[in-house]
């Protein structure tokens, strides 16, 4: 991205993060600048003989802004790393981040809005180096920004209904032209029915995106969706339910274009632990069995799965979330039609870092749907790396998170499976991975954490085949409250099937991190 443009972007996306709000409350604000020296020998996560050693210095000033109040909570981090290469000059970069999410209530129990935005550097291509979000290997990155501000009216009518009308305009735009901005305005309507007709409950939802694509076809997509149940007893019930779904997506098969279904069941609820829905349905696809269950064996434990029918096939969902002592453990499945600018603004693939009492815990984003009691966001990771795509493509995405507490040892350990079937050119491709971390305490504070990480990547369309693993010890040393300093050994490599995908990196940085 230009420079001008880029900074411009950035403003803008900060500026959404505070959308006419200005309560007076406890405000946290927090500034940092972090230095490091890094020696590579394989800058460009070049093949056997091409490798080229370098020193790279980074400079990166960051801040960060929150607030967790009853009507307003922001939590905003920027930072602006500056890259500096020792033998090719012409490599220095200047490169922004930034993670933030506001949500403000204007008018009690009426009128809220949302917002958030992004900017991080994302992967190019599977044929160039796959790095580790650091100096090496951005060669084969592009920065992608993303911006979500969202009014929204909610209100409880009494007994008889909630209902939720949301707005949205969202953008993703992304610094190589190759692949296309997208600006989206999506119309939300939901409505739940209360207990004033109890036994009979019902809901109902509308929705409808119109997508504008910068070097694509626009696309668009409706649906509406109404179920009813009728209690007959405390443990059985009578279900019923229609919808259908409208896509325009120029140049992908009919299948996912227009849908409709109907359908009646039946529930049941043999105790508070467990309860199921099970229903029958006609659909344009023929006919299908949907229906859900959730259970909670213990009150630290709850599992949810789904099945249905989408324009694009069966789809499925799963959730299991456990909680001990000293662990905490998530596991996540769902699909869906959707875009890699979708993907990226809805931050699927990715895990929330909190800092908790009990040490650090990580969940699949957006599970649970609250932050853990007592906890802290830190930040939001990618669990693994997907090259940006124009096309529209089904998403399978299954992650899984563990983390263990004592009092010096944290691991922490997350899978991962993502497919992607691309809707008009007819390829998919794979990842699987795992991911591992171990951290020791052996004195205050001094802490040792080894990490390591094992991952294939399979493509279709070319045939091609990667096995990616890496592994770093970091050693930190808190010498101050505010003043931390690393060190970090670390060795990644890929073997691929064709002859130039293979390559080695060794690295060894040294950093300072200091508070203000």
């Amino acid at each position: 991205m230009a420079n001008t443009a880029s900074s411009k972007r950035t403003f803008f996306l900060l500026c959404l993060l505070f959308p006419v709000v200005a309560w007076a409350g406890d405000w946290k604000f927090t500034s940092g600048i972090s230095l490091s020296e890094r020696y590579t020998d394989n800058v460009n996560l070049a093949g056997s003989g091409a490798e080229q050693s370098e020193w790279i210095t980074e400079v990166t000033p960051r801040f960060s802004l929150q607030r967790q109040g009853a009507r307003l909570k922001v939590q905003a981090d920027y930072s602006l790393q500056g890259l500096i290469y020792a033998e090719g000059s012409n490599s220095n970069k200047l490169r922004h981040s930034l993670n933030g999410r506001a949500n403000a209530e204007l008018l009690e129990e009426w009128f809220f809005i949302d917002a958030s935005a992004r900017i991080s550097h994302e992967l190019n291509s599977l044929a160039g180096g796959v790095g580790l979000g650091d100096p090496v290997g951005i060669g084969n990155t592009t920065a992608v920004g993303s911006y979500s501000i969202s009014p929204y009216l909610k209100h409880r009518f009494g007994s008889v209904a909630t209902i939720e009308a949301r707005v949205a305009q969202d953008g993703v735009f992304i610094g190589d032209s190759t692949y296309t901005d997208t600006n989206t305005t999506r119309y939300t309507l939901n409505a739940v029915s209360g207990n004033y007709l109890y036994p009979l409950t019902w809901g109902a939802n509308y929705s409808n995106t119109e997508n504008n694509n910068s070097a694509v076809a626009d696309t668009s997509s409706e649906r509406a969706s109404a179920n009813a149940r009728y209690q007959l007893t405390q443990k059985f019930g009578l279900l019923a339910q229609a919808g259908m779904e409208k896509n325009n997506y120029p140049g992908v098969t009919n299948r996912v274009r227009d849908y409709s279904y109907y359908g009646v069941g039946m529930s049941y609820t043999p105790s508070r632990q467990l309860s199921m829905d099970m229903l029958y349905n006609k659909s344009d696809n023929g006919d299908f069995l949907s229906g859900n269950v959730t259970a909670k064996p213990t009150l630290r434990t709850t599992v949810t799965a789904s099945a249905g029918q989408r324009a694009y096939g069966r789809t499925y969902s799963l959730g299991l979330a456990h909680r001990t002592r000293h662990s905490n453990w998530n596991l996540r499945y769902q699909d869906d039609l959707t875009t890699y600018q979708q993907q990226f603004l809805n931050y699927l693939g990715s895990v929330d870092e909190y800092s908790c009492p009990s040490g650090t815990e990580f969940t699949p984003y957006g599970s649970p749907p609250s932050d853990p009691v007592n906890c802290t966001l830190v930040r939001t990771l990618n669990a693994y790396s997907q090259t940006q795509s124009n096309e529209t493509y089904v998403s399978k995405n299954l992650i899984g998170t563990v983390s263990y507490n004592l009092r010096r040892n944290t691991w922490s350990l997350s899978l991962y499976s993502n497919r992607r079937e691309f809707q008009t050119s007819g390829k998919n491709d794979t990842t699987n991975g795992v991911r591992a971390t171990w951290s020791l305490t052996p004195v205050a504070n001094t802490t040792l954490s080894l990490t390591g990480g094992l991952s294939r990547v399979e493509e279709s369309g070319t045939g091609r085949n990667d096995d990616l693993w890496n592994i770093s010890l970091v050693a930190t040393k808190r010498f101050q409250p505010k003043l931390t300093g690393s060190l970090e050994v670390r060795h990644q490599e890929r073997q691929s099937n064709l002859p130039t995908g293979d390559y080695a990196e060794n690295s060894v940085a040294a950093r300072l991190n200091m508070s203000f």
